[in-house]
């Protein structure tokens, strides 16, 4: 008996990857994707174009940073959330493919904003004062404890701050 080579190369090409396949060492391309939360603080008096041009300047950095880092990355969606005291309210969603990204590296081009996002992070701003009229020492004690009582209110509920509170506590002393 004769031993049979192969002599078509199409014949050997199909054996080796067989070969390969069968072997485990052939690992197949695979294509990924990514989300990523981006928490961006919100501190002080909000401005529109600031927290914009901030929230664009953080995503364009971190999908800069994403592919380069992951090859096989192909799409990655990033969402940036102002927090502010712990509410976090979304301000702006990118999604965009690698091939995407390489053709127009723009944030604003990929980008879905949340206009509301910005008259939410407004609301706090303004300070409200809460002023009690100091009591007279001939005051009952009932009064007293009535107006502790509204004091810790005011500041619990963020009305008052720390040091005002404590200088009308202070007072009723």
């Amino acid at each position: 008996m004769s031993q049979r080579t192969f002599t078509h190369p199409l014949l050997a090409a199909i054996a080796a990857i067989c070969v390969l396949i069968l072997s485990g060492s052939y690992q197949p391309a695979r294509a990924e994707d990514e989300r990523i939360v981006i928490d961006m603080p919100v501190n002080g008096q909000v401005i529109h174009n600031a927290l914009i041009a901030q929230a664009e300047s953080l995503l364009g950095e971190a999908i800069d940073r994403q592919f380069s880092q992951n090859a096989n990355l192909s799409t990655l969606q990033v969402d940036v959330v102002g927090d502010r005291h712990g509410e976090m309210i979304p301000v702006l969603t990118v999604t965009v493919s690698r091939t995407q990204w390489q053709a127009n590296p723009q944030v604003s081009a990929w980008s879905r904003y949340y206009n509301a996002s910005y008259a939410l992070l407004q609301r706090h701003e303004s300070e409200e004062t809460v002023a009690i009229a100091p009591v007279s020492p001939a005051g009952s004690t009932n009064a007293s404890v009535e107006e502790r009582f509204w004091i810790d209110q005011a500041f619990d509920s963020g009305r008052l701050t720390g040091s005002a509170a404590q200088d009308y506590l202070s007072d009723l002393d």
